[in-house]
């Protein structure tokens, strides 16, 4: 059963695999979400990295997708998987909840304009990866973290030291982004054009920087992108 739209140029390549690529596991839901999210990289100089490597089958999706000027690198704990690097890319060997390991993935690549975690879908593991790698991004990207449903399981899946999830980091970043609007004492600013204010409160990065903060199921995505100070005003 289609859960995805036919006429998504990834979900159809799912749907019809490639004879001489590695198969990939993927819900069928996710290619609407992948494909409404990272459309406008396609065809750019994009630099993605994707978290969880596998079998390289959706490595060598994404290349397919972004196109020829597209770096595709990956991270998988498994060293088996740095044989699934394409050209211009690299599959770096690591695991993910070491902040250390992934510092040094960034100063490997650079900065990317979108990361994909499918990695180890520990807290732990998306959280650490997430505190290195969102504030490091280019703005515009997008930060995708998929099969979060495991932060409802327990388990090993519930490891951080404290008790969080990435749930409690998407939800954190939902409240920054109201640090402009969230003050009364700053309402009355915003009746002016932000080029007809005075230099108004600091507020952080991840607020100016963030454009929206979207759940779907089992999914987050982060849009990054740079945002003014709001204003409102009577018409």
């Amino acid at each position: 059963m289609e859960q995805s739209r036919t006429d998504n140029p990834l979900y159809r390549r799912f749907l019809e695999g490639r004879a001489n690529s590695p198969k990939m596991h993927k819900w069928h839901h996710y290619f609407d979400v992948y494909h409404d999210t990272f459309a406008p990289w396609r065809g750019r100089p994009v630099t993605m990295l994707e978290i969880g490597v596998q079998s390289g089958g959706s490595l060598r999706m994404w290349q397919e997708y972004f196109g020829p000027e597209a770096r595709i690198f990956g991270i998988d704990i498994d060293p088996s998987c740095a044989a699934h690097a394409l050209p211009g890319g690299k599959v770096f060997i690591g695991d993910q909840a070491d902040p250390a390991v992934m510092r040094r993935v960034l100063a490997d690549m650079g900065p990317p304009d979108i990361v994909l975690d499918d990695g180890g879908h520990t807290a732990k593991q998306q959280i650490a990866t997430f505190e290195v790698l969102y504030p490091a991004m280019r703005v515009p990207g997008a930060y995708l973290i998929e099969d979060t449903h495991t932060a409802f399981w327990g388990g090993d899946f519930a490891d951080h030291p404290d008790g969080k999830s990435i749930y409690d980091i998407a939800f954190a970043v939902c409240q920054r982004l109201q640090e402009w609007t969230g003050r009364p004492s700053n309402f009355q600013r915003f009746g002016d054009p932000p080029d007809r204010r005075a230099p108004g409160p600091v507020v952080s990065d991840i607020c100016r920087t963030t454009l929206s903060v979207s759940f779907h199921d089992s999914m987050i995505v982060f849009r990054r992108g740079q945002r003014p100070e709001p204003w409102h005003e009577i018409r």
